[in-house]
């Protein structure tokens, strides 16, 4: 086992995602390890977004997960392997599932960018018009067992639209670590 990959295992082996200083983090999971970066004047929040399932969420410096009128935050969604489900379909069920409780919603495919060194692409999706007023930019990133999922929601059009660029750069940090993740629960060790 190279250097690299015991280095990598070890920080995979922690319980939460790991964070770099108060930049960059490790999201990690069941098939899925891969880095972020915060956007310049975001915070990367590693707890605050856990008792909605999400280890990962940003936030301007300054405001909070709960009060910001912006944010972001990161998921996965598993694909169907009996299906060897592709990107597309995971796009699909989230604007079907997005167009049950928003007849009205609007959906617009913008231009795909590169990640992880340029060698993959994050398809990048606008929703708008949904039954709460939301403002949502998604970006699809497929990989071999997992599509990463990287979200900005505002509630206010010009807020979203200013933050954008911010968007733009937390989808560009994305690097994928691997999909080999194995998390080793402790045991408890009774004394005799």
């Amino acid at each position: 086992m190279r250097k690299y990959n015991f280095v990598i295992l070890c920080l995979l082996m922690l319980k939460q995602p790991l964070v770099f200083g108060q930049d960059s983090g490790i999201i990690y999971g069941h098939n899925h390890a891969y880095t972020l970066t915060s956007p310049k004047g975001w915070v990367l929040d590693n707890s605050s977004g856990v008792s909605q399932g999400l280890h990962a969420v940003f936030y301007p410096v300054g405001s909070s997960w709960a009060g910001a009128v912006t944010v972001m935050y990161t998921s996965v969604a598993y694909r169907d392997s009996s299906k060897n489900e592709k990107i597309e379909g995971v796009m699909k069920h989230d604007i079907d599932k997005f167009k049950q409780n928003s007849p009205n919603l609007r959906v617009e495919e913008k231009e795909s960018i590169e990640v992880d060194n340029g060698k993959k692409k994050a398809r990048i999706v606008y929703f708008s018009a949904d039954r709460f007023g939301s403002y949502e930019a998604v970006a699809y990133i497929p990989e071999n067992k997992v599509v990463v999922i990287i979200v900005m929601i505002s509630g206010n059009k010009e807020k979203f639209e200013s933050n954008l660029k911010a968007f733009e750069d937390l989808v560009k940090s994305y690097m994928f670590i691997t999909d080999e993740v194995i998390i080793n629960k402790p045991t408890n060790l009774k004394s005799k």
